[in-house]
């Protein structure tokens, strides 16, 4: 189903991280120590601190994916931030301004532009990076040292606030997505499905959310037939970016990484979704990729369905979708009650479920409740209960996860995936 492009970390993101990392690290313990610290430190030094600000703020901009910030302010910043390391000599009264000037208008576009949740993180690094870089051209007086110490101090509460966000972090690229989110009300659970370029099936709670690939294009998440929580459709685009949330007027976003790669499975948005989505689920909790057979009908499935047709041994009615599966079970169906010359009667009383919401006595298999009475469906239940609050155990998730499982007690294996009919 998936044409993957390598998993993990990029490796340029992974450079960025680190360069990102090491220059917050060195400029703002520089800065934080520069009031304890002789007041005659080198102008080397301090033109290494400017070198070293540049670098961090321009990797600040990248990693930000700063698309929400106007192209002419994005080559101020990167002008501000080139400047200090070409200049010479010292300059106190030229580096005090600008250092003013360039925290004060990187706030105000912080505070102006709107960006995602995140990005107030983001400006407070930009700012405090140029500060810092500008204010290394000064001799050590007292007010630089102060301002320069509470600059340092923005550099590591920025950082620490992009890095216990998760902005510094990347999914596996293309593999399925679960994640958890702090929106107001509570931790909301977050599933993407396939989290690959194109059309995803994005899984929640019951919470009441907006879901979105922009804050401009956000959509209520719906409950759909037979599944638990609520689903949402959104496109993503190749590559690095953001899944936005909304809840009671409160945002944030999920970083995701679609890949290079290609969707080659059905439509997600199909009635099978949910039901993928749910084995899905279950194979992450088990400690497995996600790459999982798309819902088919399986033999046993289609020996259940004949002996359910004479069972019931008298006309009965059925029920359905537009899933390739409810349609191959209906053709079982459908041969087999004309074989055994049972009706098939759209008013009959008795009716045979093969898709939609299970109601009634004649339900297909895979609509039935999974076992959950057996040592691997109590580990799965709970989970499946742990990972994500509130999801009711399916047959599709409790095959994933017996066939997935890392726990070496863990018997059985995948079902057959044949089609049939």
């Amino acid at each position: 189903m998936h044409d993957h492009a390598p998993v993990g970390l990029p490796l340029g993101f992974t450079l960025l991280r680190l360069l990102l990392l090491g220059s917050a690290t060195a400029v703002a313990a520089w800065a934080l120590v520069r009031p304890f610290a002789p007041a005659a430190a080198g102008l080397p030094v301090r033109r290494a601190v400017t070198g070293a600000a540049a670098f961090g703020g321009i990797a600040v901009l990248l990693a930000a994916r700063a698309s929400w910030m106007p192209g002419p302010a994005a080559v101020a910043l990167i002008a501000l931030l080139v400047l200090p390391p070409v200049l010479r000599g010292e300059h106190p009264v030229l580096g005090r301004c600008v250092a003013a000037a360039a925290v004060l208008a990187t706030a105000a576009a912080g505070a102006w532009f709107s960006g995602p949740p995140s990005s107030f993180a983001y400006v407070a690094l930009m700012a405090a990076f140029t500060g810092v870089a500008w204010l290394a051209l000064c001799p050590p007086a007292a007010d630089v040292r102060l301002v320069g110490a509470a600059l340092g101090l923005a550099l590591l509460t920025g950082l620490g606030s992009v890095t216990i966000a998760g902005r510094l972090d990347a999914p596996a690229a293309g593999d399925p997505l679960l994640t958890r989110v702090a929106l107001r009300g509570g931790p909301v659970d977050v599933l993407v499905v396939p989290h690959m370029p194109g059309w995803n099936l994005v899984h929640t709670g019951d919470a009441d959310l907006l879901v979105g690939n922009a804050p401009t294009a956000m959509a209520p998440a719906r409950p759909r037939p037979a599944a638990s929580g609520r689903w949402a459709l959104v496109w993503l685009p190749r590559g690095r970016g953001d899944l936005w949330l909304e809840r009671a007027g409160e945002r944030t976003t999920v970083v995701v990484d679609t890949g290079a790669g290609t969707w080659t499975g059905p439509d997600v948005r199909g009635p099978e979704g949910p039901d993928y989505a749910s084995a899905v689920l279950a194979a992450k909790l088990a400690g497995a990729r996600g790459d999982l057979p798309w819902p088919e009908l399986t033999d046993a499935d289609a020996a259940a369905l004949r002996a359910e047709v004479a069972a019931i041994g008298g006309p009965f009615a059925i029920a359905s979708d537009s899933s390739r599966r409810a349609a191959a079970a209906e053709r079982v169906v459908r041969e087999e009650a004309a074989r055994l010359v049972v009706e098939v009667l759209p008013t009959a009383r008795d009716v045979l479920v093969l898709g939609g919401e299970p109601r009634g006595d004649h339900l297909a298999p895979w609509l039935h409740p999974p076992d959950l009475s057996t040592p691997d469906g109590q580990r799965y239940a709970r989970a499946l209960a742990d990972a994500f609050p509130g999801e009711r155990p399916t047959g599709a998730g409790l095959a994933a996860w017996t066939g997935t499982s890392a726990d070496p007690r863990a018997g059985g294996g995948s079902p057959a995936r044949r089609v049939v009919g």
